[in-house]
């Protein structure tokens, strides 16, 4: 998997078309019957012949009163599949929308075709549900760095501490595919995943706030483990869910500062970054924690150099290797 030059022209010039209601951007769209274009309206469902017939009909309509600008576009491949994200800005009647759009891409006849669309006007959670809710990492990194929790027993001989960050991916997207009732259910369910596996592994749930967790080990190569479980485990859990459940982990180990009477992870910074550059599936390590584990078991199928905000320089990252055979924790293992 690596960053995608080509995929990230290919959605550019898209969404150039798109912003000048040209009806030539429909033929980006595959003719496979199993393609799909998910859109902000609860009708918006539209899959196979639909999607070019529906959008097309959608874009005359919209012709002279709407704009569209791509502001950010993320984009990756591996083999004959791509996907990109976008921050976009729409233009409708002299106002402006902050809107977001994901794409899946397969190579056919050797040219990128979009098999998936999604599109999205984001709205704030008071708004929606009438509350404020976590939404980031970033905002349950700022919780647990405000209650500073005593992770005294989570360190190791030499006073350092592993932490892990998970979350569910676009999870606004499924609470509104599901609705209110099922997604709690589901929530419930993935929560008592990440409890349970971090029980098993030896770790300690220190927050939990909407779908993400901070969980706290005295062992690297347990808190690895345990995020190879819990993907595992959802993988298994919703493997009917639709749409699809993804979740994305990041795990650091550092030293812990004793502040007052309690010792308080100085890496929590650190361990939120490194999750939020994880993709969905994904278990993504820093160097500190790749360099500690490496070896029978854990595997690695990539790494990548990135920029973590607040923190200087480029930083590499490893991505675990997922695909071998579940473990049970060892009880008398070495702390690493």
């Amino acid at each position: 998997m690596e960053p995608s030059e080509e995929i990230r022209r290919v959605i550019d010039r898209w969404t150039r078309a798109i912003a000048e209601g040209d009806q030539e951007c429909l033929a980006r769209l595959s003719e496979h019957p199993g393609s799909l274009i998910v859109g902000t309206d609860p009708a918006e469902w539209w899959r196979g012949h639909e999607t070019r017939a529906v959008w097309g009909r959608q874009i005359e309509e919209l012709r002279g009163v709407f704009s569209v600008r791509a502001d950010e576009i993320d984009a990756w491949e591996e083999g004959s599949v791509g996907w990109a994200a976008v921050k976009e800005t729409i233009g409708v009647e002299g106002g402006t929308l902050e809107a977001r759009a994901t794409y899946v891409l397969r190579l056919e006849h050797g040219e990128w075709k979009v098999v998936q669309a999604h599109w999205s006007l984001p709205r704030a959670k008071v708004e929606a549900f009438g509350r404020s809710l976590t939404v980031t990492i970033e905002e349950l990194e700022k919780v647990v760095r405000h209650e500073q929790p005593d992770l005294s027993e989570t360190l190791d001989s030499e006073g350092t501490v592993t932490i892990v960050f998970t979350d569910i991916v676009e999870s606004t997207v499924v609470l509104g595919r599901l609705g209110d009732h099922a997604w709690l259910d589901l929530l419930r369910r993935h929560n008592a995943i990440v409890e349970q596996t971090t029980a098993a592994h030896g770790g300690t749930v220190v927050e939990t706030q909407g779908d993400g967790s901070m969980l706290a080990f005295p062992s690297a190569r347990r808190a690895v483990g345990c995020a190879q479980a819990i993907q595992r485990a959802v993988g298994r859990a919703f493997a009917d869910v639709s749409p699809p459940i993804a979740v994305r982990i990041g795990v650091h180990t550092g030293d812990a500062l004793h502040e007052g009477d309690h010792f308080f992870g100085t890496t929590v910074h650190y361990a939120a970054r490194v999750a939020g550059q994880a993709l969905g599936g994904e278990v993504l390590v820093s160097n500190v924690v790749h360099d500690l584990v490496a070896g029978p078991g854990i595997d690695f199928h990539e790494s990548r150099e990135v920029e973590l905000k607040g923190l200087n320089g480029l930083h590499r990252l490893y991505a675990v290797d997922l695909t071998q055979t579940d473990q049970p924790p060892v009880i008398e293992e070495l702390h690493v």
